[in-house]
């Protein structure tokens, strides 16, 4: 029944809006007593909750069904990158919903933040294979925050219908994810030798090192 009411409730918020959704509302939409949905959820909060995490959870299965698991690493980046923008483009309202302000913290409800995580932490665990590989170059937490950010203002923006300055989403979409992982692979690349340079000047301020005799 909770799964049943949950998804009644979004089918309502997708038709006719957040506003529209209550508990008497879904009631009627499902010719149920007006007092049932309460044995099941203490509040609206809670319903949204149901329905949040089931949002999760399809954008997560969405992602992985999309992720070619053995293409070269930056491939399978930029298939996730491609498959989180085409899920807000073809579910705005889910998206919505998701990522929505207007929401309690997460860590209210540990099940929320657990379907949460294991959507994140899966980017971070493939992020970690391309450094280690060496194709790209950062901390892979840090990276996925900066990806995601920069894809989420994008679906924000678009969803919101304010790419209004002259670029669409189609237009913006590849540049976007060129630029992120063009932008990590250069910094792979600067950071070589930079690193050997650092290393050179390492070994000459060594105590004893025949630069350090000279010096003094």
């Amino acid at each position: 029944m909770r799964r049943r009411l949950a998804d009644a409730a979004l089918d309502i918020y997708r038709s006719e809006g957040l506003e529209a959704l209550s508990f008497r509302r879904l009631a009627d939409a499902m010719d149920l007593s007006h007092t049932l949905p309460y044995r099941y959820f203490p509040h609206k909060e809670a319903l949204l909750v149901a329905m949040r995490i089931d949002c999760t959870l399809r954008l997560t299965q969405f992602l992985r069904e999309r992720e070619p698991l053995h293409a070269p690493l930056l491939t399978r980046i930029r298939a996730i990158a491609a498959a989180y923008v085409e899920y807000a483009r073809r579910n705005a309202a889910e998206y919505l919903l998701i990522f929505s302000t207007h929401q309690p913290p997460p860590d209210r409800y540990p099940e929320l933040l657990a379907a949460r995580r294991a959507m994140f932490d899966h980017a971070v665990e493939v992020l970690a294979l391309c450094v280690q590989a060496g194709v790209l170059h950062g901390e892979p937490r840090q990276l996925a925050h900066e990806y995601w950010i920069a894809l989420h203002g994008l679906m924000t923006l678009h969803v919101a219908n304010q790419l209004v300055h002259g670029r669409t989403l189609d237009q913006l979409v590849e540049p976007l994810i060129d630029r992120m992982l063009g932008h990590a692979g250069i910094a792979s690349k600067a950071a070589k030798p930079a690193a050997k340079s650092a290393a050179k000047s390492i070994v000459r301020a060594k105590p004893g090192s025949r630069a350090t005799r000279s010096r003094r």
